[in-house]
């Protein structure tokens, strides 16, 4: 509550007055002037108090210290308040209030007020404390300049006036021999004109760049790479220039260096990522950024493990580190996930940086992403076992029943030979079918621009789908997140396989396939459960290796199919038989 005093004419006009402030505030009723947070004042008692109230002001300076005056119509004493806009002295009235006072007319002029002296109060408090800490810089001074590692340099008319000790190390010249001499004189021929004319520039109060770089000559006749840093002062009353040189000889060697280092590093195709001895990232070549979909900016700063994608276990990564501090090189085929989600196979060599004396002081990676290759290779293998087993062996079965129908005298037993020509055919048509849809999906021939879909819309397509393919059975979208998320539309065949395989390979009186998907910040998760049998061992054997093997292989082509759909869009797949039937969970990027 802030203190507001009454200095009003009358003990019942202050009593009044305090009994109408106390429901906010806190009245003062002394007759002299206190110590408040607001004085309130009538035209009887102003004459009285003026002089004593700007005295109180002035010394409360720059602190606002607001005065209301109350206004009668039928006063004795009349106040004449000077133009707010014509004084040249403070206003020791800062309001007025007409009485009779109206009780939301004058808090709302209090509370105005006071929020105009906490203010003044709060800036008087933050100039007290620059103040203060002006004067400790000022204590400070003598010991930064002698101690800084920086020359340290103040010029008037082109010549030095001080010097501290580091300054006359770099130039290799005593302190008293720079004080009188000319900057132009330790300033390498090269750069004499660009410094004299920045120096005139600044001392005729303009602003060139502050910060640039030169060349001292010592009396060697050597020359020393200098970044320099100007700026106007005042010294000793009088404009002068301050300098400050930094000896960057060394340092320009080794940015030469690494100027060319960086420039083949750049232009290298493959990844390459290089860390502290801690791991954390401080370099990507532009590869990696590409490659990663992680900015050069987003990703130093951080460690590897923004790539980590959970494939690896903690044995992995522990083989990893011991063999790189011990000054090995590891290389290893890793799966790493990019910034979007999407899971891509690594060829990854990774080597410690070494000095002269062979102490790592960090490492470096070179990554190279294959895992278009290795896909491929999944399919050259699944496509060739296909076209020599399962076609072959269908087609002997095609030729055989043809055979036996055109033998058969049985119209019943023509018809059924027949239909399992029909479902061989069938079979042959469906590998066929996916066979081709996954050509066109490897070879890029679906336009980007229609390979995006509504999460939701695209698997309630999946579910009409199949139950008008499929009658005797039931697919159920259960669980579907509440906002809208949109996904790789080419990826959608392989979700319908997993559906269809779930009804048409159910062993149960009604099949039945529940859906559901949650999603996260970069991907979603769709669950596919079937109550069937469930998938057999052999064939999640097979996906989960991700090879086959002449005597360890599917017996067809629909489990693949649908993997490398999801692979395809930088997807994963984990697959569960449990006592209910087969859960088949499908994590793919959100787009």
């Amino acid at each position: 509550m802030a203190q507001i005093q009454l200095l009003l004419a009358g003990a019942g006009n202050r009593q009044a007055l305090a009994s109408l402030v106390s429901e906010h505030h806190t009245p003062v009723t002394a007759e002299e002037v206190q110590e408040a947070d607001l004085h309130i004042v009538d035209e009887s008692s102003f004459p009285q108090y003026r002089d004593e109230l700007e005295s109180y002001k002035r010394r409360k300076e720059p602190v606002f210290c607001p005065v209301v005056l109350i206004r009668r119509e039928k006063s004795p004493v009349s106040v004449t308040l000077p133009d707010i806009e014509s004084s040249d002295r403070p206003l020791v009235v800062n309001d007025v209030v007409t009485a009779p006072v109206g009780k939301q007319a004058l808090f709302r002029t209090i509370s105005n007020l006071l929020v105009r002296r906490a203010q003044t109060k709060e800036l008087a408090m933050d100039l007290k404390e620059q103040n203060e800490q002006l004067r400790e810089e000022r204590r400070k001074y003598q010991t930064l300049v002698e101690q800084s590692e920086h020359g340290i340099a103040v010029a008037q008319d082109g010549e030095f006036v001080f010097v501290n000790e580091q300054m006359a190390t770099i130039v290799e010249r005593d302190c008293e021999a720079l004080e009188g001499m000319t900057l132009e004189s330790v300033i390498a021929p090269e750069y004499q004109r660009l410094v004299r004319r920045r120096h005139q520039q600044r001392t005729r109060g303009e602003s060139p760049p502050t910060q640039y770089e030169i060349a001292v000559v010592t009396p060697r006749g050597e020359q020393k790479d200098i970044g320099l840093r100007a700026s106007r002062i005042t010294y000793d009353g009088e404009p002068a220039v301050l300098a400050l040189f930094r000896d960057i000889t060394a340092q320009k060697e080794r940015e030469r260096d690494l100027r060319q280092f960086k420039n083949a590093v750049s232009h290298a195709g493959h990844a390459i990522m290089m860390t502290d001895t801690n791991g954390t990232i401080e370099y990507v070549n532009p590869a990696f950024e590409e490659m990663s979909g992680y900015t050069a900016a987003e990703a130093i700063g951080e460690t590897p493990r923004i790539l980590k994608s959970g494939d690896h276990d903690e044995a992995f990564y522990r083989d990893l580190w011991e063999t790189i501090l011990e000054g090995e090189v590891w290389t290893s085929e890793t799966v790493n996930e990019r910034k979007s989600g999407e899971r891509i196979i690594l060829n990854q060599t990774i080597a410690p940086i070494q000095n002269g004396d062979d102490e790592i002081q960090g490492f470096v990676a070179i990554q190279d992403d294959i895992t278009d290759h290795r896909l491929r290779e999944q399919q050259l293998v699944v496509f060739d076992r296909v076209l020599r087993h399962n076609l072959r062996n269908k087609g002997t079965a095609i030729q055989g029943y043809a055979d036996i129908l055109e033998q058969t005298l049985s119209d019943e037993q023509s018809v059924e030979h027949l239909r399992t020509i029909q479902d061989n055919i069938d079979s042959l048509l469906d590998i066929s079918e996916k066979a081709h849809h996954a050509r066109q999906i490897f070879a890029d021939n679906i336009e980007e621009a229609d390979s995006v879909c509504g999460l939701e819309a695209g698997l309630e397509r999946i579910r009409d789908r199949v139950e008008s393919q499929y009658t005797e059975g039931n697919v159920v979208i259960q669980e579907l997140p509440p906002e809208t998320v949109e996904i790789d539309s080419r990826v959608l065949p392989g979700i319908r396989e997993f559906v269809e395989n779930g009804v048409k390979h159910s062993d149960a009186s009604l099949p039945q396939v529940e859906i559901a998907a949650s999603v996260d910040e970069t991907t979603s998760t769709i669950s596919v459960v079937d109550n069937g049998s469930g998938i057999p061992e052999q064939e999640q054997r097979v996906i989960e290796a991700g090879t086959e093997e002449p005597l360890e292989h599917g017996s067809g082509l629909g489990l693949w199919f649908a993997y490398w759909l999801v692979s395809y869009v930088g997807g994963d797949i984990d697959i569960r038989t449990s006592d209910v039937g087969t859960i088949v969970a499908m994590t793919i990027p959100i787009r």
